[in-house]
Parts: structure tokens; sequence; C-alpha cells
């Protein structure tokens, strides 16, 4: 058997933590983007990567997963509702829409509208079936959606 070495590296648990603070100072202080879309193309950027090189998933993924169920609590999302939209995400639009749409370095912007389309779907879907109040698109989350669009093109520009 071979000895399997595990290296944590000190710069994700410092953004691991940096995110976590960022989403409780968000939910309670000021009003601060979603990270929804970011974390879309980043988890959709792992797993293209993951394809590519033949690469088991790495707690960057897992970290992406849990962050996303955090955000759906925080901001009284339903649990786990991300996921669902994510899996939506993955398999009906984001490789259409890197492979059909010919947008070369906006293709992260259109990534980030999609996923926010598919957020906002399951939650006004599981919404009307629970008989609770539809959370309508405000202005803020059109900023934050914006905000979110232009941190994308900068971020995964050329990488998607």
């Amino acid at each position: 058997m071979k000895n399997h070495r595990v290296s944590i590296n000190g710069g994700y648990i410092f953004l691991g933590f940096f995110y976590v603070i960022y989403q409780i100072l968000g939910s309670v202080f000021i009003y601060t983007p979603l990270l929804y879309g970011i974390f879309f193309c980043y988890m959709f950027f792992l797993l293209e990567q993951s394809q590519k090189t033949f690469n088991k998933l790495d707690f960057r993924w897992y970290f992406s997963l849990f962050f996303l169920c955090f955000t759906d609590i925080t901001y009284n999302f339903f649990i786990f509702s991300s996921w669902l939209a994510f899996a939506l995400f993955y398999y009906i639009c984001a490789d259409w829409v890197k492979t059909s749409l010919k947008l070369g370095k906006f293709i992260p912007v259109a990534l980030v509208l999609c996923a926010y389309f598919f957020i906002f779907l399951l939650d006004f879907i599981f919404s009307y079936m629970d008989n609770e109040s539809i959370k309508i698109l405000s202005f803020s989350y059109l900023i934050s959606i914006a905000i979110e669009s232009v941190l994308a093109y900068i971020f995964f520009k050329g990488k998607i």
C-alpha cells in the first residue's frame, strides 16, 4: 500500500474562512453579492479541468458545494436548491453556451446569467409548491448579478 499524503494549502484555508465570513457579514450587516454565479463558473471550470486531466475532484469542489449550501441557508433559499440548480445549469446550458454561442470572452458572463436564472426558477417553483412568498428579482439582486458578471469576466476570461 502506498502512503497518500494530503497537503493542505494555506491559501485555500484562508479563502474558505474569507468566504464564510463574507457571507455572514453580507447577511447580517451589509448587502453583498451572493456569489452563486462566480461559484457556478468556478465549479464548471473544475469539472472541465477534471475531465481533461482525469483527476478526481478535490477540496475546492467540496468547499464550493459547502459554500452553495451555506449561501442557501444564509439568504433563505431552499436548502440544496443551489445544488439542484447547478446540476440543471451544468447538464442543460453550460456546455451549450460554451460551444454553441459564439461569445468568446463573454462566456463567463452568460454563465452567470444562466446560473441566476436557474437559482430563481427553482426558488420560484419551490416557493409556489410550499405556498411561501416568492422572492422578487429586486434591484439589489440585479446589481449583484451585474457585479458578479464583471468579476466572472475578470477571473474566468480565457479559462472557460
